[in-house]
Protein backbone atom coordinates (compact mmCIF):
# COMPACT_ATOMS: atom_id res chain seq x y z
CA UNK A 1 0.00 0.00 0.00
CA UNK A 2 1.31 3.16 -0.49
CA UNK A 3 1.13 5.72 2.06
CA UNK A 4 1.93 9.87 1.97
CA UNK A 5 4.06 11.38 4.30
CA UNK A 6 4.58 15.18 4.39
CA UNK A 7 7.43 16.81 5.15
CA UNK A 8 8.35 20.28 4.50
CA UNK A 9 5.64 21.04 1.81
CA UNK A 10 7.37 17.91 -0.04
CA UNK A 11 5.49 14.87 -0.22
CA UNK A 12 7.17 11.36 0.16
CA UNK A 13 5.48 8.28 -1.21
CA UNK A 14 5.88 5.01 -0.09
CA UNK A 15 5.09 1.81 -1.97
CA UNK A 16 5.13 -1.47 -0.04
CA UNK A 17 5.77 -4.93 -1.44
CA UNK A 18 7.52 -3.54 -4.34
CA UNK A 19 9.99 -6.70 -4.31
CA UNK A 20 6.61 -9.06 -4.32
CA UNK A 21 5.52 -7.21 -8.15
CA UNK A 22 8.61 -7.00 -9.42
CA UNK A 23 9.13 -11.20 -8.94
CA UNK A 24 5.78 -11.25 -10.33
CA UNK A 25 6.84 -10.13 -13.31
CA UNK A 26 10.04 -11.61 -13.80
CA UNK A 27 8.14 -14.74 -13.72
CA UNK A 28 5.45 -13.91 -16.20
CA UNK A 29 8.13 -12.75 -18.43
CA UNK A 30 10.37 -16.40 -18.14
CA UNK A 31 6.67 -17.88 -18.57
CA UNK A 32 6.05 -15.90 -21.80
CA UNK A 33 9.21 -16.80 -23.39
CA UNK A 34 9.21 -20.11 -22.88
CA UNK A 35 5.03 -20.03 -24.18
CA UNK A 36 6.37 -17.91 -27.60
CA UNK A 37 9.84 -20.48 -27.70
CA UNK A 38 6.87 -23.44 -27.88
CA UNK A 39 4.69 -21.95 -30.09
CA UNK A 40 7.80 -21.27 -33.17
CA UNK A 41 8.47 -24.70 -32.46
CA UNK A 42 4.99 -25.82 -33.21
CA UNK A 43 5.16 -23.20 -36.53
CA UNK A 44 8.55 -25.42 -37.12
CA UNK A 45 6.74 -28.54 -36.93
CA UNK A 46 4.12 -27.75 -39.28
CA UNK A 47 6.55 -27.19 -42.21
CA UNK A 48 8.46 -30.05 -40.99
CA UNK A 49 5.64 -32.49 -41.34
CA UNK A 50 4.56 -30.57 -44.76
CA UNK A 51 8.81 -30.94 -45.94
CA UNK A 52 8.58 -34.51 -44.74
CA UNK A 53 5.51 -35.40 -46.99
CA UNK A 54 7.30 -33.78 -50.44
CA UNK A 55 10.43 -35.32 -49.93
CA UNK A 56 11.04 -36.89 -53.37
CA UNK A 57 13.34 -39.55 -52.20
CA UNK A 58 10.78 -41.98 -50.26
CA UNK A 59 14.13 -43.34 -48.73
CA UNK A 60 14.61 -43.60 -44.80
CA UNK A 61 18.20 -41.76 -45.30
CA UNK A 62 16.66 -38.67 -47.49
CA UNK A 63 13.47 -38.66 -44.30
CA UNK A 64 16.06 -38.60 -41.28
CA UNK A 65 17.61 -35.84 -42.79
CA UNK A 66 14.85 -32.98 -42.16
CA UNK A 67 15.29 -31.55 -39.06
CA UNK A 68 14.28 -28.50 -37.16
CA UNK A 69 17.12 -26.19 -35.51
CA UNK A 70 15.66 -24.15 -32.88
CA UNK A 71 17.50 -21.23 -31.20
CA UNK A 72 17.87 -17.78 -29.71
CA UNK A 73 18.85 -15.17 -32.10
CA UNK A 74 19.55 -11.36 -31.50
CA UNK A 75 16.11 -10.27 -33.02
CA UNK A 76 14.62 -13.54 -30.65
CA UNK A 77 13.66 -17.08 -31.50
CA UNK A 78 13.91 -18.74 -34.27
CA UNK A 79 13.16 -21.77 -35.95
CA UNK A 80 14.20 -23.45 -38.95
CA UNK A 81 13.45 -26.86 -41.08
CA UNK A 82 16.79 -28.03 -43.03
CA UNK A 83 17.96 -30.24 -44.44
CA UNK A 84 20.85 -32.19 -42.86
CA UNK A 85 21.43 -33.98 -40.37
CA UNK A 86 24.22 -32.01 -38.79
CA UNK A 87 27.08 -34.49 -38.65
CA UNK A 88 28.23 -34.09 -42.01
CA UNK A 89 27.97 -36.86 -44.03
CA UNK A 90 26.93 -37.52 -47.66
CA UNK A 91 23.72 -38.54 -46.50
CA UNK A 92 21.64 -35.43 -47.32
CA UNK A 93 24.07 -34.16 -49.77
CA UNK A 94 22.20 -35.44 -52.82
CA UNK A 95 18.64 -34.03 -52.14
CA UNK A 96 19.54 -30.37 -52.37
CA UNK A 97 20.38 -31.13 -55.88
CA UNK A 98 16.15 -31.87 -56.15
CA UNK A 99 15.44 -29.09 -54.55
CA UNK A 100 17.84 -26.62 -56.67
CA UNK A 101 18.55 -28.54 -59.52
CA UNK A 102 21.94 -29.44 -61.25
CA UNK A 103 23.17 -28.54 -65.44
CA UNK A 104 21.45 -32.60 -65.69
CA UNK A 105 18.82 -31.98 -63.88
CA UNK A 106 15.72 -29.30 -63.56
CA UNK A 107 14.90 -28.27 -59.74
CA UNK A 108 12.13 -30.46 -58.11
CA UNK A 109 11.78 -28.26 -54.97
CA UNK A 110 9.64 -29.63 -52.01
CA UNK A 111 11.56 -27.58 -49.32
CA UNK A 112 9.84 -24.18 -51.01
CA UNK A 113 6.46 -25.34 -51.41
CA UNK A 114 6.39 -26.62 -47.66
CA UNK A 115 6.70 -23.47 -46.35
CA UNK A 116 4.05 -21.87 -49.15
CA UNK A 117 1.32 -24.56 -48.11
CA UNK A 118 1.97 -24.29 -44.39
CA UNK A 119 1.63 -19.94 -44.17
CA UNK A 120 -1.56 -19.92 -43.16
CA UNK A 121 -1.63 -22.66 -40.90
CA UNK A 122 0.90 -21.04 -39.36
CA UNK A 123 -0.22 -17.76 -39.08
CA UNK A 124 -3.36 -19.01 -37.91
CA UNK A 125 -1.94 -21.23 -34.82
CA UNK A 126 0.46 -17.53 -34.21
CA UNK A 127 -2.11 -16.04 -34.04
CA UNK A 128 -4.20 -17.98 -31.80
CA UNK A 129 -1.05 -18.55 -29.39
CA UNK A 130 -0.15 -15.36 -29.15
CA UNK A 131 -4.04 -13.87 -27.98
CA UNK A 132 -3.89 -17.08 -25.66
CA UNK A 133 -1.10 -16.02 -24.13
CA UNK A 134 -1.41 -12.69 -23.42
CA UNK A 135 -4.98 -13.19 -22.05
CA UNK A 136 -3.15 -15.89 -19.33
CA UNK A 137 -0.78 -12.66 -18.89
CA UNK A 138 -3.98 -10.68 -18.20
CA UNK A 139 -5.06 -12.84 -15.27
Amino acid sequence: MARQMRLNNRMRVRVEGIDDIVRALQRADEELKKELHDLISECAEIVFREADARVPIKSSKSRNTLRIEIGEGKRGYYANVVVGNGTGKADPYYITFYELGTSRQPPRPFMRPSLDKSKSKIRTRLIEGLRAAIERQGR
